[in-house]
């Protein structure tokens, strides 16, 4: 009997690719390409009449897991060279757009071999085989991201304005910055020249006077670009994976328009437990599939998800109609299963959007929304009340850290960060069940949902320092105040070894996690509701 083959592929950097983005359109970018590449290996897997696991094949770019599991001899070559065939093509496509956009330039472009490094140096490629099980392939690919697959570049000119890392692209980048050759000021004026020149052509703002990107920055900026995408659309299905590009797109200003925006990331609780519990019923393969495949369905649909949204949730989304698209407050920017991350605007003329409708959204989407796959799983999610002045690649690591706190504090929960202008912010966590209940059931001294008094309380009480790291007596007596109907909740759930019916409220049992939940929750309610 032969064994069968299971093979594991995967490549990096997921994360830094798409935290190195200034604005949506580079983050889209960045995600998008991420899934595209990851779509080609799948691809070709599928094109040797492997079985692709996971991700569940359908037709969608977007969102793709970069991890693919296949069953079958996928060798480590014909992997790579998916990888590499895809990326290649897409370097090509944009450099090649480019230069033909700047004919003034024709006799002076000198940057194929910058290219050449980018299309070479770009990713790390990991791939892994076993034939014990799935989970032992993905064990051993998790131990070969070990051992880092990487080669620097020692890249000569002026660094990217966004990064600060990579060279300057632009058309003399491999034969004048020499500085023998020619002075920083005169390199400064031609790049300038460039990209101004570049600007002029593309139009619709997608490039800023001031910025002055890197080869792969260019690319992720370019590539949502329609004239691009038409491009890439016009292989065959077998050479190069469909684009799937939006009919319309929103770049936010937010420094400029002053807009607060809400950032959510979120990914599905102890899928490992789910997995390993459902293949005790089917095959491993059979249950990753089932999975993959609901939750990839999932995340194609959760574009239409976005607020305003229907009251009661349509069960089935208006995915063939591009005008609800239109009209969203927002945009998933990737959703590739269980993992997802998105942002909600609003840009003028239209009203501000407030924390409050954020919060909103998300009672919903926890109540109706996450239940559409329909497999039996928890979510985390953290979300990010950002104010306008923070960079965005700030405010994604942000997004990291917060659902994160809403793993490390015991999942199926929603952890809130307020974060300020200056830096600073402000965190609280609370799970599903207790959530909504919580924040609508408030009330000040007077019956009227004011957050200043309760704000007020905790304010005095930090200036006497009255929350004692040896007691929690008064933040439960300030609880029962402004949460008389909550307080019993409170007691019966509160802790880990006290799982009466719900998922408990802290993750541990001290004084001082208590006094800091309540006196979080002043602060970040004040903050949203105030």
């Amino acid at each position: 009997m032969t064994s069968t083959t299971y093979t594991a592929v995967t490549f990096a950097p997921v994360q830094g690719f798409i935290e190195k983005s200034r604005k949506l359109r580079d983050l889209y970018g960045s995600s998008f390409l991420l899934s595209y590449l990851a779509k080609a290996i799948c691809n070709a897997a599928k094109d040797q009449n492997m079985t692709v696991i996971s991700p569940a094949l359908i037709n969608v770019t977007q969102g793709t897991p970069n991890q693919i599991i296949i069953k079958g001899n996928f060798t480590k070559n014909d992997a790579k060279a998916a990888l590499s065939k895809s990326w290649n093509y897409i370097c090509d496509t944009v450099k090649q757009y480019i230069e033909d956009q700047l004919p003034d330039f024709q006799d002076q472009f000198h940057w194929q071999r910058n290219w050449n490094y980018t299309k070479s140096h770009t990713w790390e490629f990991f791939w892994e085989q076993s034939q014990v099980s799935i989970e032992d392939v993905r064990k051993r690919l998790s131990e070969s991201k070990r051992e880092r697959d990487w080669t620097g570049i020692n890249w000569q000119g002026e660094s990217s304005t966004l990064s600060g890392f990579d060279a300057v692209a632009w058309y003399g980048m491999a034969d004048k910055t020499h500085p023998l050759n020619h002075s920083i000021p005169e390199q400064t004026r031609l790049i300038q020249q460039f990209y101004q020149q570049l600007d002029d052509k593309v139009q619709g703002g997608i490039l800023d006077k001031t910025e002055q990107l890197s080869i792969p920055e260019l690319i992720k900026r370019l590539i949502t670009l329609p004239d691009i995408a038409n491009l890439l659309n016009n292989l065959t299905p077998e050479e190069i994976p469909s684009v799937e590009y939006p009919r319309s797109f929103v770049d936010l200003n937010r420094k400029e328009q002053s807009l607060y925006t809400g950032w959510f990331q979120g990914d599905g609780d102890n899928i490992g437990k789910y997995l390993a519990d459902q293949s005790r019923q089917l095959e491993e393969d059979i249950a990753l599939e089932k999975f993959s495949r609901a939750m990839m369905n999932w995340g194609r649909d959760l574009k239409y998800y976005l607020p305003p949204l229907a009251d009661p949730v349509p069960k089935v989304p208006e995915r063939r109609l591009p005008q609800p698209l239109l009209n969203k407050d927002g945009r998933i920017i990737y959703a590739g299963g269980d993992d997802f991350l998105g942002v909600l605007y609003r840009v003028p003329p239209q009203d501000k959007l407030t924390a409050k409708e954020c919060l909103d959204w998300l009672f919903r989407f926890n109540n109706n929304i996450w239940s559409q796959h329909k497999v039996t799983i928890t979510v985390s999610i953290g979300f990010v009340w950002a104010a306008p002045n923070i960079p965005q690649r700030d405010v994604l690591q942000h997004c990291r850290e917060t659902e994160k706190l809403a793993k490390d504090n015991g999942r199926d929960r929603l952890a809130i960060r307020i974060l300020f202008n200056s830096g600073n912010h402000l965190d609280w966590h609370c799970p599903w069940w207790f959530l909504q209940k919580i924040l609508e059931d408030y009330q000040d001294r007077e019956g009227k949902q004011n957050w200043t008094h309760f704000y007020n309380d905790v304010a005095v009480l930090e200036t006497r320092h009255a929350f004692s790291k040896d007691s929690d007596q008064v933040a439960k007596a300030l609880f029962n105040i402004y949460f008389p109907h909550c307080f019993e909740d409170l007691k019966r759930n509160m802790l880990p070894n006290n799982k009466e019916y719900q998922t408990p409220i802290l993750p541990d049992s001290e004084p001082e996690t208590l006094n800091d939940w309540v006196r979080n929750l002043a602060k970040v309610g004040f903050q949203i509701y105030a």
